[in-house]
């Protein structure tokens, strides 16, 4: 039976072993998942134990932590060198049986490289990682669970998780992970399980942002507020994980069935929240923070499938109704300054460093990272996002005053040749962009949003 061997040193990972050991054990059965401290039992000959159950694993996780690298023992001679060190040998020997080989990297280390490892180790700077933090173990967990299905779909058996199995009844009797089943979804003629499982996903979000999960009323002092404001944010990031993985996925794959699903979608979560009384207008503000994650989302997954003319309609075609009656474009409810202000977003703890505004484009650009990853690669993203970012701005400048600049912006005068010569396919009047609408459907007017792109950069960075 395939299983996951899970190797981390004592001292080093405890926290994200046990993590990613309960998390597989309780999606793959703990049958699947050797995990030394627990799957010895007492008496046993650990050595043989250990080296039996890699020849039953198809893959070793190597939990890395800060201290991995270097630790040594009572003697000061670093541990990874000597051949009887035990997070060693079972790495070599998981090579040796042909086992894959997955470094996990914990609370944002730097990839490991050749020059950091003993000659038997070098092989593992080569092998592509996933990354783990406690910050954001919610998304990076499932995320580590649909790779190994997708890696060894054989992990996963209707024994392990029946009423998942029951669920979503996979056509050869196999459980599969929720992003698996959705991939699979949008290759059937017929769209509607797509559509029953964003809503699905959808709805159990919205159920967790309320008033009484996230209040609006209450005010904290000025040293009290960026430590209180990033734990929000980073609640709104874990509650919409599941939703925006399958939102992305689907967007990504061009699809236009889905066109109506993707912005009924917005829709719903950018309903006017409703005003308490006390409100603070940080928190409120902050409530379109799911809202703009998902609009992210779309308008990433739709530049990177060529899908521009569903980021017109999303951002300039779809509107909210306010309690006056006003109609306010999605384009400029969302600016990024409405939804956290820039003097807060560089004061957020983890945030600290970054330029006012740049900061929460940056976090957006971090978080939806992980959202994108086996969906697009980081190249592929890290583009897609900054093309985003440069469509968004031009269509705010034409549309109006100019409100809010991504973190693409502050590079313009260095490379403003490359991000422009990249979107000028996307911008003359064949272009999708122009074709649905966008800039009236005229060049010039694009030439004139530029211009003004251009001197809004040098006015704020220079």
């Amino acid at each position: 039976m395939p299983g996951v061997f899970v190797n981390y040193r004592t001292g080093d990972g405890e926290w994200a072993a046990a993590l990613v050991k309960r998390e597989l054990s309780a999606r793959f059965g703990a049958d699947q998942v050797f995990y030394a401290s627990q799957s010895i039992r007492l008496g046993e000959d650990f050595s043989r134990e250990i080296l039996s159950g890699l020849r039953r694993c198809e893959v070793l996780l190597a939990l890395i932590g800060p201290r991995w690298v270097g630790a040594v023992d009572r003697e000061g001679v670093r541990r990874l060198d000597k051949a009887d060190d035990w997070v060693r040998r079972e790495i070599t020997e998981a090579f040796q049986y042909g086992l894959r080989v997955i470094p996990v990297l914990m609370d944002g280390i730097d990839p490991l490289t050749e020059a950091d490892l003993p000659d038997a180790l070098k092989r593992l700077a080569r092998c592509q990682y996933l990354r783990i933090h406690h910050r954001s173990d919610d998304l990076d967990l499932p995320r580590l669970v649909d790779e190994l299905v997708e890696l060894v779909p054989e992990l996963v058996t209707a024994k392990a998780a029946p009423a998942v199995a029951r669920e979503h009844r996979p056509a050869e009797g196999e459980l599969r992970s929720t992003v698996t089943e959705f991939r699979r979804a949008l290759t059937e003629p017929v769209g509607q399980s797509v559509s029953e499982r964003v809503q699905a996903a959808a709805a159990a979000v919205l159920d967790l942002l309320t008033e009484a999960r996230y209040p609006t009323s209450g005010h904290l002092d000025d040293r009290e507020l960026p430590a209180e404001l990033e734990k929000r944010l980073t609640g709104y990031e874990h509650d919409l994980a599941p939703l925006l993985r399958l939102v992305a996925i689907g967007v990504r794959s061009g699809d236009r069935r889905h066109d109506d699903l993707w912005i009924m979608l917005a829709e719903r979560f950018l309903r006017p929240s409703p005003q308490h009384r006390g409100a603070q207008d940080v928190w409120v503000n902050a409530v379109a923070y799911p809202a703009l994650l998902l609009v992210y989302v779309i308008g990433v997954a739709a530049v990177e499938a060529g899908r521009e003319d569903l980021v017109h309609r999303l951002l300039c075609q779809t509107s909210v109704i306010g309690a006056d009656g006003r109609s306010t474009p999605v384009l400029r409810l969302l600016a990024l300054r409405n939804v956290v202000d820039p003097r807060h977003a560089a004061a957020l703890p983890a945030w600290g460093g970054t330029p006012p505004h740049q900061a929460l484009s940056v976090q957006l650009r971090q978080v939806l990272s992980r959202v994108f990853f086996n969906v697009v690669d980081g190249s592929a993203f890290e583009w897609a996002f900054a093309d985003y970012e440069f469509l968004r701005s031009l269509l705010e400048l034409h549309d109006g005053a100019f409100s809010s600049l991504g973190e693409f912006a502050v590079r313009l005068d260095r490379v403003d040749d490359v991000i422009y010569e990249r979107n000028i396919a996307r911008l003359n009047a064949d272009s999708a962009l122009l074709r649905a609408g966008a800039f009236g459907g005229d060049p010039e007017r694009v030439a004139v949003a530029w211009r003004e792109l251009r001197q809004a950069t040098r006015a704020r960075y220079s």
